[in-house]
C-alpha cells in the first residue's frame, strides 16, 4: 500500500463528498501555483545593451559605467573594439573593471580589428565560457551563431577585408538564412560592423550589400551594425533596399518580412555629424543634434520589448516599443527564400573616396524628431519635410584616430514640437523642458540670420526602471511573492469550498 497519496491521480475510493472536496483543492493548489511559477519565470525580462566603434579612453569606460548601471544582462557590440596595437587587454580590463569577469558579452569584428582579432576572439570565447546562459557555435565574431534566454544572434562579417583571416564575403546570407530556420526564440538579431550607404547618416559607402539584410527581413530580425559614429534608427521596414517604409509608429511588430535596422556606433570615439537623411529615419542623433555617447538598451519579454538611447549625460533621444510575432515557422519561410549570391567585391568595398570628400552639393540635412509623433493609421505616411539648404564650406572628415571637430556658428534647425505647425501640443511640448539641445543643419556660415537660430527640445523621459531590491527579489529569478502565493491559495480554496456545499447540499437531498 503506497505510503502517501496524490488526489490528482489517486482514484477515488473513499467517501464522496470529502475526496471530491480534497481533490479539487489541492488540484487546484498545485495547478495555480504551477501556472504562477511558469507564468513569472517566463515572463522575466532581458536587457540587452547595443554598442559600437569604441576605444579604451575615457568615455568608453562611461559608457561601459551606463551600461552597468542600467542592469543590463548582456552587451552587444558591433565592432571596432581597441583601435590600436596593444589595446586587447585594456580593452578587456574596461570590461571587466565595469561589468565584471563574467558578464556575457558578445563582439564581432570590425575594419579596426586589423591589430589584435585573434586575441579580441580569444577574450571574447572566454567570456562566452564563463556565461552559462550563453552559447555560440561557429567562428566567434565573424560567422556565428548564439543563444541568450529566448534570443537568437547571428553574427557575419560582410565586407570586412582589413582583417586578417576574415573573409568580405562568405555566403554570409544563406548563412543567416540556415541559423534561424529552425529558430524558436520570440526573439531574433543580426549583428555585423558595416554599412550599406542608404543605412547610416554619415559618409559610409556601399560595403555589405544587400543580401545579409534581406535574410535578416525574411527571419524577423532586427539588424544591429555600427561603423558609423552616430546613432539612428529606421522605421518599421518591408525592403530594406528600397527603404519602404511599413508605418511611422514607434510601435513595431517583427515578423517575417518586417524589420527595421539601427546604427549605434556612440560607444566612445569620436561623434560625427550628420550628412545624409531620408524618409525613412525614425531617429536621428549625431554631432548635428549635438549628440554624446551612448547606447541602445532594449528589454526583452516574452513578446513585447521597450528599447532606448541612452546617453552618458542622461538625454534618451529615442524610445520604442517592439512586439514580437515569430514563431518556429518564420525561419523556415526564411531559409526556404531565395538567397542570391553576395555581389562582387567592388560592389560591397567601402568607398574610400567618399570616406574623405566633402558632401556633393545640395546634400540634403534633415533633423529628425527622435521621438515619432504616433500618426493613425488611416493617415498618408508621409515624412516630416526635412531641412533643405545649401551647404557651407566642406566638413573634413578625419581618420578614427582624430576627433572630429563640430563647425562653428552653424544655424539650427527649426523643430518646435510645440507649435501648431507640428500639430503637436500638450502633454508632449511640456515633455520637452526636461533637456534641450541645440540642432545643427551641417549649413555653412553665409547668410545667417539670427532669426533663423531656434532650439530643438527632444522629451528626455527616464526610462522605465526596476528595483530589484524593492521587488523582493534579484530581478529575474522568477519567484513570485508569498502574498502573492497566499492570495491564489485563498482563492483557490474559496472557490473549491462552494463546490463542496453544492455537492453537500445535493448528497443530503438523496439521502
Amino acid at each position: 500500500m503506497p505510503t502517501f497519496f496524490n488526489p490528482c491521480v489517486t482514484p477515488l475510493v473513499f467517501k464522496p463528498i470529502d475526496l471530491a472536496f480534497l481533490r479539487k483543492a489541492s488540484c487546484h493548489s498545485v495547478l495555480a501555483t504551477t501556472l504562477l511559477y511558469t507564468g513569472i519565470s517566463s515572463a522575466a525580462s532581458v536587457k540587452v545593451a547595443f554598442i559600437g566603434d569604441q576605444g579604451v579612453g575615457e568615455h568608453a569606460q562611461s559608457v561601459l559605467s551606463l551600461i552597468a548601471s542600467e542592469g543590463t544582462d548582456l552587451l552587444l557590440i558591433q565592432g571596432d573594439l581597441g583601435y590600436g596595437e596593444n589595446a586587447a587587454a585594456q580593452w578587456e580590463d574596461n570590461l571587466t573593471n565595469a561589468l565584471g569577469a563574467d558578464f556575457p558579452v558578445l563582439t564581432v569584428v570590425g575594419n579596426h580589428e586589423n591589430y589584435e582579432w585573434p586575441e579580441y576572439q580569444r577574450l571574447t570565447q572566454e567570456r562566452i565560457d564563463r556565461a552559462s546562459s550563453l552559447s555560440c557555435t561557429g567562428n566567434t565574431g565573424v560567422k556565428a551563431s548564439c543563444q541568450f534566454a529566448n534570443i537568437d544572434i547571428v553574427q557575419v562579417s560582410p565586407g570586412i577585408h582589413e582583417v586578417e583571416g576574415v573573409k568580405a564575403e562568405d555566403n554570409y546570407a544563406q548563412y543567416i538564412a540556415s541559423s534561424l530556420a529552425d529558430s524558436t526564440a520570440d526573439w531574433r538579431i543580426c549583428s555585423w560592423h558595416k554599412n550599406q550607404e542608404k543605412l547610416q547618416t554619415g559618409k559610409k559607402g556601399d560595403a555589405t550589400g544587400w543580401d545579409v539584410y534581406d535574410s535578416c527581413l525574411d527571419a524577423g530580425a532586427m539588424v544591429a551594425v555600427a561603423h558609423e559614429h552616430a546613432y539612428s534608427r529606421t522605421y518599421l521596414l518591408s525592403d530594406f533596399r528600397n527603404q519602404t517604409v511599413i508605418h511611422r509608429r514607434s510601435e513595431m511588430t517583427m515578423e517575417s518580412g518586417s524589420s527595421f535596422a539601427f546604427v549605434s556606433g556612440l560607444g566612445g570615439r569620436e561623434v560625427r555629424p550628420q550628412v545624409k537623411s531620408g524618409d525613412w529615419w525614425a531617429a536621428i542623433y549625431t554631432a548635428t543634434q549635438g549628440a554624446t555617447h551612448g547606447a541602445l538598451f532594449c528589454e526583452f519579454e516574452e513578446k513585447t520589448a521597450d528599447c532606448y538611447f541612452k546617453a552618458i549625460d542622461g538625454a534618451v533621444p529615442d524610445q520604442f516599443t517592439l512586439i514580437s510575432r515569430l514563431d518556429a515557422s518564420t525561419g523556415a519561410e526564411s531559409l526556404n527564400a531565395a538567397v542570391p549570391e553576395q555581389a562582387n567585391s567592388s560592389s560591397v568595398t567601402d568607398n574610400v573616396a567618399s570616406e574623405s570628400s566633402a558632401p556633393a552639393a545640395n546634400v540634403e540635412v534633415a533633423a529628425v524628431n527622435p521621438l515619432a509623433v504616433e500618426e493613425p493609421a488611416t493617415t498618408n505616411d508621409t515624412a516630416a519635410e526635412g531641412v533643405v539648404a545649401e551647404p557651407g564650406p566642406a566638413a573634413t572628415d578625419g581618420s578614427d584616430s582624430t576627433t572630429a571637430s563640430s563647425p562653428a556658428k552653424l544655424p539650427t534647425a527649426v523643430v518646435d514640437l510645440s507649435t501648431s505647425e507640428t500639430g503637436v501640443e500638450g502633454p508632449l511640448a511640456a515633455a520637452n523642458t526636461s533637456a534641450e539641445t541645440q540642432v545643427t543643419a551641417g549649413l555653412g556660415e553665409s547668410d545667417v540670420q539670427e532669426s533663423d537660430l531656434e532650439t530643438f527640445s527632444y522629451p528626455n523621459p527616464a526610462p522605465p526602471q526596476v528595483d530589484s531590491a524593492e521587488s523582493g527579489g534579484a530581478a529575474g529569478t522568477g519567484k513570485p511573492s508569498a502574498l502573492l502565493l497566499i492570495l491564489m491559495a485563498i482563492w483557490w480554496q474559496r472557490r473549491a469550498g462552494f463546490g463542496r456545499s453544492t455537492e453537500a447540499k445535493q448528497f443530503k437531498a438523496k439521502h
